[in-house]
């Protein structure tokens, strides 16, 4: 019995250096520009939007799968903002009004890194992949507009620099389906850039 705990102990400790290098963790923070397009607006009403600002602040992992090739998860929190302005006829009058949609979201993506271009001192890479976004909260004084989807799905496809133990990248996301309950046509457009610094790894 005590061999058998020690052969498995021997085993976990081996696998865990053989696989210390290929993997990585990080931690990340950056900030964002968000669109909400709108494709099914009501008749009536002529509505404009504009990009906001938002943050992020997570973390992030590496593992290597071939040559150049690399899995990257990552967990952020984000908050992302749009501008709406609208004008809309209510009886005999025209209403003008301007608003903001303000959403908390926890973002997984799920992305490939290939180095394209190694500078000796640093390196060029690319990313690109889906995104998973889980939605914490929505606020905006607009009706029917904060009655959203609790899951929605993007992508993102970007490059970016990793010098020593810092990266720095610039990401576009598209929303890849509408995230509002109400037949609007919500979807996300969100720049970002952002910040890492590697703990440990590759």
């Amino acid at each position: 019995m005590k061999k058998a705990i020690i052969l498995i102990a021997i085993t976990l400790v081996v696998s865990t250096l053989s696989a210390q290098d290929r993997i990585a963790i990080g931690l990340k923070t950056g900030f964002n520009s968000t669109k909400i397009n709108l494709s099914d607006i009501p008749d009536g009403e002529t509505i404009k939007n504009e990009a906001n600002s938002g943050f992020l602040f997570g973390a992030y992992g590496r593992l290597r799968l071939i040559g150049n090739l690399t899995f990257q998860p990552e967990l952020y929190y984000a908050k992302k903002q749009s501008d709406i302005s609208y004008m809309t006829q209510e009886l005999d009058q025209i209403v003008n009004a301007n608003e903001k949609i303000t959403f908390h979201t926890w973002d997984i993506p799920l992305l490939v890194n290939l180095r394209l271009l190694d500078l000796k001192v640093a390196s060029i890479y690319g990313v690109a992949g889906p995104v998973a976004s889980f939605n914490a909260q929505t606020k905006t004084d607009l009706p029917g507009y904060d009655d959203v989807e609790t899951a929605n799905w993007t992508f993102q496809a970007g490059a970016g620099l990793e010098f020593w133990r810092l990266t720095a990248d610039v990401r576009y996301e598209w929303g890849m389906k509408d995230i509002s309950k109400v037949d609007i046509g919500q979807k996300t457009d969100v720049l970002t850039f952002s910040l890492g610094f590697k703990l440990f790894g590759i």
